[in-house]
Parts: C-alpha cells; structure tokens; sequence
C-alpha cells in the first residue's frame, strides 16, 4: 500500500496529520508543538501517553518574564523533540503555535515558530516507507542567532500505561576497564519496586498505582530500547557515538515514569554550532507484535527476546 497523508482532527489536539502504509499509522500535532501523539499498528491500540487534560504543564513568574505574560508549557504528550541540558523554564518553551508541515517523498517535514528566546529553531520530520512497520524520525535544530550554541537533541516519547521497558547494558570484554555509566536524579530511589537490575538488562514496569518518580541515565552504547504492553513492542534505536560528549554526566539514554505514563528518552552528543548551522538527531522507531512477551525479571527471557530483534 502506498503512504497515505492526510490532515484529520485528533482527540482535542485539533488539527493533525495522519500518516499511513496500511501496517502502521501515525498523528502528529499541526495546531501546537509539534507532537507525534499517535504511532500504532493499522486498528490497533496508540502506544502513546495522551495528556488530554493538560495536567502536565509548567507556567509562574519566570515564564512570564522570558515568554510573555501568561506563557504555558503544555506536555501534552506523545514525542517531542527538547533541548539539553534541561532547565527550567529554558527548556520547557510554550509551542503552542501552529507548525508548518510539508510533503516529502518519503514522508512529512515539521518545523514550529523558531523559539525567541534562544534563537534556535527546532523540528523534525516523519519518514515512512512501504511495507514496513517503523518510521524514521529526523530531529534538527537550527542556530539562527549570532553566537554559537552549545546543546544536545532531546527525543522523548511518551509511553502509554501499563507496560514494561527493558533496557540492555553495556558487555565489556576488559575486566580492568569500566564499560557502563549509571546516572540518577536527586528523587531516583534504588530500592523502587519498579525497576529490575540485572546483569545484562535493567527493566521498568509502569505501575499507575506509584505515583512518585524515578528517572535513570546511561551511556547506552547498543542505541535499542523497547516497551511492551499488550503483546507489542515500540523499539527505540539510534546511534551511540561512543568518541562524542554527552549530556547529564554522560547518557545518550534516559527513561522517567510515574504513576501516568514513562519516557523513553535518546540524546545526541553535546554540539557546538555556529550560528546558521543545523545539527541532527535520528531515531528508528519499530512497532512489533510479540505472541509471547518476555518476563521483566527473567534475563533468560529478555535475552531471547534481544535475539529476535537481530
């Protein structure tokens, strides 16, 4: 089947465009954002955290005096594209604008208002191809200002409850070199039920019943990591530039739950771009059906999934 791309009205995000090769199928936001708030298999459930009751948002003084009085930042959702390192409110810019979207010919190119407070424009696009059960996502940032920029790319996708991540360690083969980073925030409690550390994998079960967070970082050196939930599998891929400086004491990786949803966050390297220049970051995200899904705190099991994914 041919891509089809249509405009389309989606839950309360207004206008969205659809994208679809009759396997997979698609909705990012041209009303705010951009935001890719619908990735599934053709009639099957969205993978994707919805806010549709914009509880995730930041706004206060800080916001009024860089963005313009009564400036909010919406999650609303889905996958974004940030810039790192975080701070707030730097980081969480209202895009809350309509986005320009163009026809490609391999998919759809998405570019919001350049972000005035730092001069920096941001975007992405969606490429998808026939026969196939993954897209491409293409993320760039721009400097238009006058003066370099130093900043990694950000990729967040918002995983919809109720399923588990499974994230694979780095295998040395030096036993007197180190070969894997672990990073933790100030609230990331070693002892949460939610996360398995295994020798190999470390997994993270979405438990709607926590409500606090917990978020980790690593030097993700393979550039996979999966969620699972009702027997299919969203699998993040992306290049680990293992010569490059990374953000946030070295993680090209990063993943943070609560008790709504869980992130599934790659990061490029650190850049320094001169003013005019673009950089880019680029993931692989692959929808799979799993008839028998692998137990989280079972390595056996996770790795005989790993192996499948080849």
């Amino acid at each position: 089947m041919a891509i089809q791309i249509k405009e389309t009205e989606y839950l309360n995000y207004g206008r969205c465009v659809h994208i679809s090769n009759g396997i997979i199928e698609v909705m990012v936001t041209i009303d705010v954002g951009p935001r890719i708030i619908h990735f599934s298999l053709v009639n099957g459930e969205n993978m994707l955290f919805t806010d549709q009751d914009r509880k995730y948002r930041a706004f206060g003084e800080e916001f009024d005096q860089l963005y313009g009085e009564g400036s909010v930042f919406y999650n609303y959702g889905g996958h974004r594209l940030w810039l790192s390192p975080e701070s707030t409110p730097d980081t969480y810019y209202p895009d809350n604008e309509p986005v320009v979207y163009g026809i490609l010919s391999e998919g759809v190119s998405f570019l919001p208002a350049r972000q005035k407070h730092n001069d920096i424009q941001i975007g992405f696009e969606v490429m998808m191809n026939e026969n196939t059960s993954d897209i491409m996502v293409v993320h760039s940032a721009k400097n238009c200002s006058k003066d370099p920029k130093t900043l990694a790319l950000w990729a967040i996708t918002m995983m919809a409850p109720g399923g588990f991540e499974i994230i694979p360690q780095n295998q040395g083969e030096d036993p007197l070199q180190p070969d894997r980073s672990l990073i933790l925030w100030p609230y990331s409690d070693l002892r949460d039920p939610r996360v398995f550390w295994g020798n190999r994998f470390i997994t993270m079960r979405h438990d709607s019943s926590v409500a606090s967070a917990f978020k980790i970082g690593m030097n993700n050196r393979v550039g996979w990591a999966a969620y699972l939930r009702k027997n299919v599998a969203l699998i993040k891929r992306y290049v680990h530039n293992v010569h490059a400086a990374y953000p946030d004491f070295g993680a090209s990786y990063e993943s943070y739950t609560n008790g709504d949803f869980l992130e599934m966050e790659s990061l490029s390297p650190l850049y320094h771009i001169e003013p005019g220049n673009t950089v880019r970051h680029v993931e692989n995200l692959t929808l799979q059906r799993i008839d028998q899904p692998p137990k989280p705190d079972d390595e056996a099991s996770l790795d005989a999934f790993a192996a499948e994914l080849g």
